[in-house]
């Protein structure tokens, strides 16, 4: 624990359970005490939180005391398990915390927190009246803290189950038994009215300066959309309301007794952040000196085009994030000159240098597509991109598509082959790296000069001036750091060359656009450019090994090499391990994969490797063509259900119902044949063959209160807002359909039946995901 102190972290001591097991649930932890037995009295607790405030007497990073975790119920349907508040009896938390409370006033000086009652979550209204808890207590008011906890799946006054059922048919009761009772769960209400409720149960104390309330633990799964969007609209609650707050938890790896991962872990397996948690990123933002300025006032454009100044940093691709933990990468990913940032969360497109290996082959006959080469190189290259392969094979007039990685394809390389010419394709991506020249220091005594000069209307400024930090030497650092991170941000998003710091004017900046012809540096600035570097991209394969089973941050059914690189790359992945046309995603790094590799038949861990480029490889780019779908015959598979196709086979002509059908090739299946009309506007129809001028249909009418209703296949115009669909191309070969009549609605292939189903655009998941396969 003094470690902790060295380094500068306060520490809150909280008394989590009595029986040393995973708690969270109806069980003997509920209660400060083992009821009905004398092993472990409320005395003995007492006790207990005495000899710990001694202990750390003397230690004073140590701040206070969580007398205890989610006072609860320990038995369901019984009356005489349920803790109350004030309500007298040996379940009395409100005489409890009072006891222990005078007991630690006297022998320690620190705050004393007490947590409200877990189940009923009522506001903290119950626990101020009749009469506030420090003068019951006699207790200084200026040692009490109230403190509650909240997660997506809880909700006011109640707890509901069915955040714990999944989809069936006791969650459909419940949820309707819910709905008459008005019992909704925080992660089901709309942002604004989860607003007013943190109001009604815990703001108003802090909007009316009743007593410090402290958020002493929340959360979310980085793999549900839902639990996302609940976090940032808690989050920016918090930033309003400048509250206090603990994060749960901070690391990954099992739960106790569970063989699953922690999916609400901030860390990865390395106990590393990782650099694209969109969780981390909002938490970033309430604490102004973990590296980013929130602080600072940029120019009135937003970089987007289209977001709002609190949307900015939001708004930003999480590739591009400037963290020194985004190995293996040398930078952020950044746009090729002249080509705009491609918007949020979006990757900045890849480039390909090919090379031709005469008269050799690797994996002959393990051919995952043949094309007849009609002497348009050209066209079989985008065939091999488009489709994630990593190279072909050329041979006796036709092209021979290998889905391993261009990596392994080399370590494979057979000779004797003479008429067979392997091409194979390597990604190339550019990323940012910062070059530093800090000028001729200022002469004592000299002032500041003009900020003239070419560019000096692009200045950005910091709101809270360097010079008001400098009574604290670390925050000063601190808030230096985050404003040159903001300043390269700006280059980046805009394109600019660089930016010039100036010591006379600390604070400011001035950025460099990239037309202007670098003049020379003025005494007293210091000058930061941009130098991109190309990157080739490559995937270090490892057969028959695994590394960190069971640890999946995210699983991939069915995709190529290709696609989980580039999701290696969106979400900051070090490799992912290959299972039976699986892919399993490993968070820890490069090196601390290796380091862990264990013997595991049919399995092949794949690490993303990165090799730096000179620049003079840039005219040798090969650039895939912008892909047009007009008029073009395909078939969409569901990611979430391999082999199974969107289908207008079930009902009959003028109105039928869509579906998901097993097929094991679509081109075989008519009913699983689509045409894709492009229209003026950028959307989409999507007609099917079998029944022309029958379009996928997103349903007129509501959509369900749950946001999720059958898709249709009906007879009409393209016009119909019903038929009009706005199509996302997430990775190679992946699509998302979203309908533009429901906006953020998004094609589902459920369980078989196709539907339509609400989702968060800023995180795509695979229920919304479709393999693309061009047919004609």
């Amino acid at each position: 624990e003094d470690r902790l102190g060295e380094a500068g972290v306060t520490v809150v001591i909280n008394n989590h359970t009595t029986v040393g097991m995973w708690s969270g649930g109806v069980e003997a932890n509920g209660l400060w005490f083992l009821q009905g037995s004398s092993e472990y009295t409320e005395e003995r607790w007492i006790e207990d939180w005495i000899a710990l405030a001694e202990r750390y007497r003397d230690r004073p990073h140590v701040i206070g005391y969580d007398l205890r975790n989610e006072v609860r119920p320990t038995a369901l349907l019984s009356s005489g398990s349920s803790p109350n508040w004030g309500g007298g009896g040996e379940r009395d938390w409100s005489a409890a915390a009072g006891e222990c409370a005078r007991a630690l006033a006297t022998a320690q000086t620190g705050l004393i927190i007490v947590e409200r009652i877990c189940w009923p979550q009522n506001g903290l209204k119950d626990m101020l009246t009749p009469t506030p808890p420090w003068e019951a207590w006699g207790v200084p008011r200026d040692r009490i803290v109230l403190s509650l906890h909240s997660y997506s799946w809880s909700g006011p006054g109640s707890w509901s189950p069915k955040a714990f059922l999944g989809s069936s048919v006791t969650w459909a009761m419940v949820q309707a038994y819910d709905s008459v009772m008005s019992r909704a769960l925080y992660g089901e209400m709309p942002p604004q009215q989860l607003v007013e409720h943190m109001d009604a149960e815990w703001g108003f104390c802090l909007d009316q300066d009743v007593c410090p309330v402290w958020l002493s633990e929340f959360g979310a799964d980085s793999r549900s959309e839902c639990e996302s969007e609940w976090f940032a609209t808690v989050c920016r609650y918090l930033e309003r309301k400048d509250a206090d707050f603990a994060y749960w938890p901070l690391n990954v790896g099992p739960k106790p007794g569970g063989d699953g991962d922690e999916g609400y872990g901030l860390l990865t397996n390395d106990w590393r952040p990782r650099w694209s948690d969109g969780r981390l990123q909002a938490l970033r933002r309430l604490m102004p000196h973990a590296g980013t300025c929130r602080r600072t006032r940029c120019p009135p454009r937003t970089p987007w085009g289209h977001h709002t100044q609190e949307e900015h940093i939001l708004a930003r691709p999480l590739s591009m994030l400037l963290h020194p933990w985004c190995d293996p990468l040398p930078g952020p990913l950044m746009s090729w000159p002249g080509e705009a940032s491609p918007g949020p969360r979006r990757l900045p497109p890849c480039r390909y240098v090919w090379a031709n290996i005469q008269g050799s082959d690797a994996d002959p006959g393990k051919d995952a597509r043949v094309e007849v080469f009609n002497d348009n190189l050209q066209s079989l290259k985008q065939i091999c991109i488009e489709g994630g392969y990593g190279g072909f094979a050329l041979f006796g007039g036709r092209a021979y598509m290998r889905s391993a990685s261009p990596q392994e394809l080399r370590s494979r390389l057979q000779g004797g082959f003479p008429n067979t010419i392997l091409w194979l394709a390597e990604e190339v991506r550019l990323c940012a790296r910062w070059s530093e020249d800090p000028g001729e220091p200022a002469a004592v005594g000299e002032q500041a000069g003009a900020a003239g000069g070419a560019g000096a209307a692009n200045l950005i400024q910091c709101c809270t001036t360097l010079q008001e930090a400098a009574h604290d030497a670390v925050e000063a650092l601190e808030e230096a750091a985050a404003f040159r991170e903001e300043c390269q941000w700006e280059c980046l998003l805009r394109g600019h060359a660089g930016f010039e710091l100036d010591r006379f004017r600390p604070g400011w900046a001035r950025i460099l656009p990239a037309q202007e012809a670098p003049e020379q540096l003025r005494r007293g600035r210091q000058r930061h450019l941009l130098e991109p570097v190309p990157v080739k991209l490559g995937l270090e394969a490892h057969p028959g090994k695994d590394c960190f089973a069971g640890s999946d941050a995210r699983i991939l059914p069915n995709a190529s090499l290709a696609q989980c690189r580039e999701l290696c790359l969106a979400e900051g992945f070090g490799g992912f391990a290959f299972y039976r046309g699986c892919a399993y995603f490993r968070t820890a790094t490069g090196p601390v994969l290796r380091q862990h590799l264990r013997p595991a038949p049919e399995t092949t861990v794949y690490i993303l490797t990165a090799e730096e480029e000179q620049l003079s490889l840039l005219p040798r780019l090969w650039s895939p063509a912008p892909s047009s779908l007009e008029g073009k015959v395909v078939a969409l598979e569901s990611l979430r259900l391999p082999l199974h196709f969107l289908s207008a086979s079930e009902g009959e002509p003028g109105r039928g119902k869509a579906c998901a059908t097993k097929a094991e090739s679509p081109k075989e299946a008519s009913w699983a044949q689509w045409r894709i009309i492009e229209r003026a506007d950028g959307k989409v129809n999507v007609e099917s063959l079998v029944w022309p001028h029958h379009y996928l249909d997103a349903c007129e009418g509501s959509v369900a209160s749950l946001g999720r209703r059958r898709a249709c296949v009906t007879r009409g115009h393209p016009d119909d807002p019903w038929a009009k669909w706005s199509i996302t191309q997430t990775g190679q070969g992946i699509v998302s359909l979203e309908s533009v009549r429901w906006e953020v609605h998004y094609l589902d292939a459920g369980t078989g039946k196709v539907c339509v189903t609400r989702g968060c655009p800023k995180k795509i998941k695979p229920w919304a995901l479709w393999r693309l396969v061009l047919l004609g």
